[in-house]
């Protein structure tokens, strides 16, 4: 694998015995979260950030050597390890993290004491049109490239670790885990949850969110809409209501 980013590498902001995993979206990286974290530490909150496999490195190829297996795998390990030494463990995911946090409640009950979701990725804008052609892409393209991603942000976004291009045998494997894993175990989650979605998301739909509120067993369950954001709400112009709502939510648990 060619070598990590530095602003791509995982993360931890020690300061208790409760800790927030938080969990990056598909294709990004750690950093992608690094503000939050930052803000859940000050709050008393250890906060680490995990990276997934073959995620954040200078090459988009080393994304096409895992599976989602190897995703996963990144979280469950961080979970596994985690239970041992802290009192409390919170999940927060971004975009796919979200999948893969819920899928950590679904397995976990007894030790995930709570989720956040934050754009979470179930129906996706476009969807038809990327389903249609993924499997002309798939025989005649290796890699498809984020046209939404401004060109004044190419290199800042390249530099943190993020992927400009995406392998659509990735993008196969994020398919085949929303739809064998996320929309099959949303049932096993009784964890309490907040779910954040904006209305504007240029990538994940929101009616995403409204499917996971309407499937989830949580007895204490939380949507949130949110009109004038976009697809990374820990980034966006009303990142400090956000972050006020997930302490409240984690400070009540």
């Amino acid at each position: 694998m060619a070598e990590i980013k530095e602003k791509a590498q995982p993360y931890l902001y020690e300061s208790s015995d409760k800790l927030a995993i938080l969990v990056h979206g598909f294709t990004g990286t750690p950093d992608d979260m690094r503000e939050l974290a930052k803000f859940l530490a000050v709050k008393g909150y250890s906060a680490k950030a995990v990276r997934l496999a073959g995620h954040g490195s200078a090459d988009w190829q080393d994304l096409e050597n895992t599976s989602y297996y190897d995703w996963w795998k990144a979280v469950d390990d961080e979970v596994k390890n985690a239970s041992a030494r802290y009192k409390k463990i919170f999940i927060i995911g971004y975009s796919f993290g979200a999948n893969l946090a819920f899928d950590m409640a679904a397995r976990y009950p007894d030790i995930v004491k709570g989720v956040v979701s934050l754009g979470i990725s179930v129906y996706l804008k476009r969807e038809y049109l990327i389903k249609t052609l993924l499997p002309f892409f798939h025989f005649f393209l290796k890699r498809y490239k984020k046209t939404y991603i401004k060109k004044k942000y190419l290199k800042e976004y390249a530099e943190a670790g993020g992927y400009v291009y995406m392998p659509t045998k990735s993008v196969y494997d994020f398919y085949n885990f929303v739809n064998s894993y996320t929309k099959k175990e949303l049932h096993k989650v009784t964890a309490p949850s907040l779910i954040i979605h904006s209305r504007a998301d240029a990538i994940t739909h929101p009616k995403s969110s409204e499917f996971v509120y309407q499937r989830i067993s949580s007895p204490r369950k939380e949507l949130i809409i949110l009109d004038d954001i976009n697809h990374n709400p820990a980034m966006s112009q009303r990142k400090s209501l956000i972050f006020a709502k997930v302490e409240e939510f984690l400070g009540s648990l």
